[in-house]
């Protein structure tokens, strides 16, 4: 596992856009927080980060803040056209589907989709059949204070109390074995 788990949320947002886009070409709109959304080409797949819930048992113990992430997407289509009442739901499955587990190529935990249902709560965008899917994904925020860009060591000395230190260097045996040689 990739002991850096820094994430930057502008970052999560731009994978989450870009891979939904990528897997369904069909959809003419995906993007997150429009300012317009009874303007938008459908289909279209709208992102939200909705809730951030802080998960101390979670808590990766380097000093980042572990939070569970509650994210939504609206699935929409329009009213016009055959079939689509069933295919809104199909659509919804497969992107529920291709959430389920996600980690968008970032060193986090994969999604958990929660809800896939009908969205009738968005009075903006009443012209369109819309379906929410909820899903949530433990992130970790700040700096991994145990990243360390230093020396990785290649021979390993051990010394036992009370003849340890620079003074006692001779008395140090290699960790295979080999025994420390004044000069060498």
């Amino acid at each position: 596992m990739n002991a850096d788990t820094e994430i930057s949320l502008d970052a999560l947002h731009e994978a989450v856009i870009a891979r939904i886009a990528a897997a369904f070409p069909h959809l003419q709109t995906v993007a997150d927080y429009p300012d317009d959304r009874q303007r938008i080409s459908a289909p279209a797949a709208l992102i939200e980060l909705t809730e951030m819930t802080a998960v101390p048992d979670d808590d990766p113990g380097t000093g980042q803040l572990a939070l569970e992430l509650q994210f939504e997407l609206r699935y929409i289509v329009g009213f016009r056209g055959p079939s689509q009442g069933r295919l809104i739901r199909s659509n919804a499955a497969a992107l529920a589907h291709f959430i389920q587990h996600n980690q968008w190529g970032l060193p986090i935990e994969g999604a958990r989709v929660m809800v896939c249902e009908p969205d009738a709560f968005s009075p903006e965008l009443d012209q369109y059949h819309v379906w929410r899917i909820e899903w949530a994904q433990v992130v970790h925020i700040g700096a991994n204070e145990w990243i360390d860009d230093g020396e990785t060591p290649t021979e390993v000395w051990v010394g036992i109390s009370p003849l340890i230190g620079p003074r006692h260097e001779a008395y140090y045996t290699r960790q295979d074995g080999g025994q420390y040689e004044e000069g060498a």
